[in-house]
């Protein structure tokens, strides 16, 4: 009987509320009261959504801004060539040595992991080594210029010799006029350049580059600024100093570079086969010719 009463009224009420809206009021109030408990509920979700959405985001614009990184210095590497090129147009390369170009070589990105201060050892240290494929004397540049060389390699690191070293040198040229000298290292974040006469022509803020010489460091790279220029009665040469151009203690990534070597040097190098057999040749045939005069 009470089940019944409670069906009929149930009815009633669904009916008197889809064709008079009965319930409506009460309803809204209900939803009202309930719309707090619900937001607390889901609250726990919302904070792991934004959580993990906050984490992956962060990851993502790490990644991106590593591979922007390595892009940018790649570009600022190819830049150095393409300005060197314009300002060598209507010269004669041939007085100046081949110029070296991006695409003969092979870069490779490193991190920066320590750098020393002693104005006597100038140095850095990178997390690329042999198993890496780094090898003694290759060429270390960043964004701007030159900075050095590789002089020792362990299986996960190298150390980086600067070119302010007081025990490296570098062959460079003038761009402006080509003259060609040596820049060594002088500590203290300093370098100079030697050998050039007094009849040369040189003044501040004339762009040192690599030459080329001597097969370790690639030509047409930029290495230093001329920054002051002294002439002495006495001596033959200018006593020049210079800025370099890399940032040599700022630097957190740089790039290590591989050149090829070229195909006619090699060949030259590189003995033949048919060269030694016709030699060979030659000696079993004077030595015949030797036993039939003595006979």
């Amino acid at each position: 009987m009470h089940f019944l009463v409670a069906f009929i009224l149930s009815l009633s009420v669904i009916a008197a509320d889809r064709y008079g809206d009965f319930m409506g009021d009460f309803r809204s109030a209900l939803l009202t009261l309930l719309d707090p408990v619900e937001r607390i509920a889901q609250a726990p979700k919302l904070i792991y959504d934004n959580l993990t959405t906050d984490f992956t985001s962060y990851d993502e614009l790490k990644l991106e801004n590593e591979r922007l990184k390595a892009e940018l210095l790649l570009l600022n590497a190819k830049q150095q060539q393409l300005l060197k090129m314009e300002q060598e147009v209507g010269r004669l390369r041939a007085l100046l040595g081949t110029t070296g170009q991006v695409n003969n070589a092979t870069f490779q990105i490193a991190t920066v992991n320590y750098f020393s201060n002693n104005p006597l050892s100038q140095f850095i240290t990178i997390n690329k080594g042999r198993m890496d494929g780094v090898q003694p004397k290759q060429t270390v540049i960043d964004a701007k210029g030159i900075i050095g060389q590789v002089v020792t390699t362990t299986p996960s690191s190298s150390r980086i010799l600067l070119i302010t070293d007081p025990a490296h040198q570098i062959p460079v040229r003038i761009q402006r006029t080509g003259q060609r000298g040596i820049l060594s290292g002088s500590g203290y974040d300093a370098t100079q350049l030697n050998f050039i006469p007094k009849s040369s022509e040189v003044r501040v803020g004339d762009l040192l580059e690599s030459s080329g010489l001597g097969g370790v460091f690639p030509s047409g790279y930029p290495v230093a600024v001329v920054t002051k220029v002294i002439s002495q009665d006495s001596a033959p040469y200018y006593e020049i100093h210079a800025s370099p151009l890399g940032e040599l203690h700022q630097a957190q990534q740089v790039l290590i570079l591989k050149q090829y070597r070229d195909s006619l040097t090699e060949i030259k190098t590189q003995p033949s086969e048919t060269s030694e057999q016709d030699a060979q040749k030659e000696s079993n045939a004077e030595t015949e010719q030797t036993k039939a005069t003595e006979n």
